[in-house]
């Protein structure tokens, strides 16, 4: 199990269950393979015919993953679906994705390990930023349990396979600000621009950290997965029908 008196072995052992997630079933990201179809229809502009197929391949694969995520299953049966999306149809999300990371870790032992949500606070312009991607947090605190279900521990591990980070809550949120932004398209690259921007035009490290103050930081908060938050007890039942989920001398 993760302690967090150790933050270097901490992470060792968290990154193991990111890790994990992609080898144990390697699988196809819709999502992400939706951002490069976009590309390339993009690039392809005017050519009907190979936007067309890019098109055709796009609407294929949302149509795939729906008909795979939203098979109705309750309690135990949910968390098989996802396994059986990612094993057996070698497709999934970063949805999919988190919730086998829960699996994964409780599989193995780790009790305090959630799936969530990531959210944004509002822009500078007053509107909500839509930010939808879901990791999987390892925390030593609980989740307050607002009507929002809010959650800003800075210490807590956040596991993301997707991405293929697993990072402590701070500094992977300044990761999600500055190195990851083309990930979520026109959802980071307002804040990234800008400070881009900045560190060009600044003389000294002092003058771009007085003038970054300025610009306004999108803030995240976490939100706990609730419905999908798995027992112990079911976790056990999972790791005998699928043992290629145990790490080994983990």
């Amino acid at each position: 199990m993760i302690s967090f008196k150790g933050r270097n072995i901490s992470i060792i052992n968290a990154d193991r269950i990111t890790r994990h997630v992609n080898s144990a079933y390697p699988h196809l990201s819709e999502s992400k393979s939706i951002l490069s179809i976009n590309h390339g229809m993009n690039k392809y502009a005017g050519k009907q015919t190979k936007t067309y197929g890019l098109a055709n391949l796009k609407l294929r694969l949302m149509s795939k993953m729906n008909n795979l995520r939203y098979r109705s299953g309750l309690g135990i049966e949910q968390f098989k679906i996802i396994i059986d999306n990612l094993k057996n149809y070698h497709l999934g999300n970063c949805y999919e994705s988190a919730i086998l990371a829960q699996i994964i870790g409780k599989i193995n032992g780790q009790k305090n390990i959630y799936p969530a949500q990531i959210y944004f606070t509002k822009n500078s312009s007053g509107k909500n930023m839509q930010f939808d991607h879901a990791v999987a947090v390892i925390t030593d605190k609980a989740f307050e349990k607002d009507y929002k279900y809010q959650f800003k521990n800075k210490d807590a591990i956040i596991v993301d396979p997707w991405l293929g980070v697993t990072e402590f809550a701070g500094e992977y949120i300044n990761k999600l600000r500055t190195l990851y932004f083309k990930m979520f398209p026109g959802q980071l690259s307002d804040y990234s621009n800008k400070m881009k921007i900045l560190a060009l035009e600044s003389k000294t490290i002092k003058e771009f950290n007085q003038k970054r103050k300025e610009i306004f930081k999108p803030e995240f908060y976490f939100k706990l997965h609730d419905e999908e938050v798995l027992s112990m007890d079911d976790a056990k039942i999972l790791g005998e029908e699928f043992p290629e989920l145990i790490i080994k001398n983990y």
